[in-house]
């Protein structure tokens, strides 16, 4: 599902651009001439983001699409298109491979290093044209007249279809937004190098640079309002929802109970796996609620158009399968697994008969504090 979101805007880009390649002719003259500009506009904006948030990744792919669609000439830096296409592929691949560790600092140095280091390599390869080099790229490895599809020599396709089979893979198995954007990169060099057409080249840069650009804001927004361990929208996206609320609504405040002493016994990152379980939990809330995390071990349940009455059963079922899901511990290595009880209290008010959404929250937290006084494990309600 998480791939799916991310690749849904990417495709509906490059369809835009496909229409837009068929109909070219019939736009106004001064936006055809607006055209050939857009890929450096769009190439300076990526780059102004990727300072701008410190993404490693958003840079330099950015910096191997144009890269490529320099090289279309055959003139770059007097390096062959054989040798750019190589050195985009293999740079593509490593920004896959390779963490987010940002632009500046002694952390990103991984990836400026091999970066550089492929830059500085092709150049070398380049000025000396060494004859096992020239040996290579005649290589056939199927016969000529089975090779039609496009002029790159047969070893390169190889290595692309390689970095395509890695990049698809980790980005199976991680889920990275970043994998993707490589892949998308690679797909868009093929088609920088096997077209001759200076329109549908141009269009293919824009569409790539677009991609990173809008999976840059993606990420973004990703990180204002989704929190990042429990993957539930966070704090800053309840605030707007109960700034868009117009009419009656029941909020549920909830809380781990005894979760400070969980952590001094059993350590932070138990910790984290019971506030993931948590939220898996309370995710699955019937009624129609929807779940977010709004700090350190509490939590928000939002219903919209219902009254606290009517959302007392879906809550008490939410105290109920936490409190009978067990939950295995194991400090050390070699100590036996041990199954404890984790619980939850959670505090219910409505919207009916509150000023405004603060004071909601207020009453929502005295119900919590209320059904905590009361042993915990429970549900309190409070108009």
């Amino acid at each position: 599902m998480k791939l799916l979101k991310t690749s849904i805007p990417a495709f509906f880009i490059i369809g835009l651009l496909v229409i837009g390649y068929f109909y070219f002719s019939k736009l106004p003259e001064n936006l055809q001439l607006m055209v050939p500009y857009l890929p450096y506009f769009l190439a300076l904006f990526v780059t102004v983001v990727a300072l701008y948030f410190n993404t490693s990744s958003l840079f330099y792919l950015g910096l191997i699409i144009m890269l490529a669609l320099f090289g279309d000439d055959k003139g770059l830096w007097a390096i062959s298109i054989e040798l750019l296409f190589v050195v985009c592929c293999l740079m593509t691949l490593a920004v896959s491979l390779l963490p987010e560790r940002g632009l500046f600092g002694w952390a990103s140095l991984p990836v400026h290093i091999i970066n550089l280091s492929l830059l500085g390599l092709t150049q070398g390869l380049a000025t000396r044209q060494p004859d096992w080099l020239s040996e290579l790229f005649e290589y056939n490895l199927l016969l000529a007249d089975y090779w039609v599809a496009t002029e790159l020599p047969q070893v390169l396709v190889l290595l692309w279809l390689l970095c395509c089979a890695i990049t698809s893979l980790w980005l199976f198995f991680k889920q990275q937004r970043g994998s993707f954007n490589a892949l998308i990169t690679l797909l868009g060099l093929l088609s920088l190098f096997i077209t001759d057409g200076a329109l549908i080249n141009t269009l293919t840069a824009i569409a790539a640079l677009l991609i990173l650009l809008l999976s840059a804001l993606q990420n973004a927004w990703h990180l204002a309002y989704v929190d990042e361990l429990t993957a539930l929208p966070g704090r800053r996206a309840l605030e707007e929802r109960l700034q868009r609320s117009l009419g009656i609504y029941a909020l549920a405040m909830v809380d781990v109970d005894h979760f400070k002493n969980f952590n001094d016994t059993y350590g932070h990152d138990v910790g984290d796996d019971v506030l993931r379980m948590i939220a898996a939990k309370i995710g699955e809330v019937a009624g129609g609620g929807v779940a977010y995390r709004y700090g350190g071990e509490e939590f928000t349940i939002f219903f919209n158009n219902h009254s606290a009455s009517e959302v007392k059963q879906h809550l008490q079922a939410v105290i109920d399968d936490v409190a009978t899901t067990p939950f295995v511990v194991n400090r050390r290595k070699g100590q036996k697994p041990k199954a404890v009880q984790v619980t939850v209290s959670i505090g219910v008010t409505d919207s009916i008969g509150h000023a405004n959404a603060s004071d909601t929250i207020k009453t929502a937290d005295q119900a919590l504090y209320t059904a905590k006084k009361k042993g915990r494990n429970r549900l309190h309600t409070r108009a």
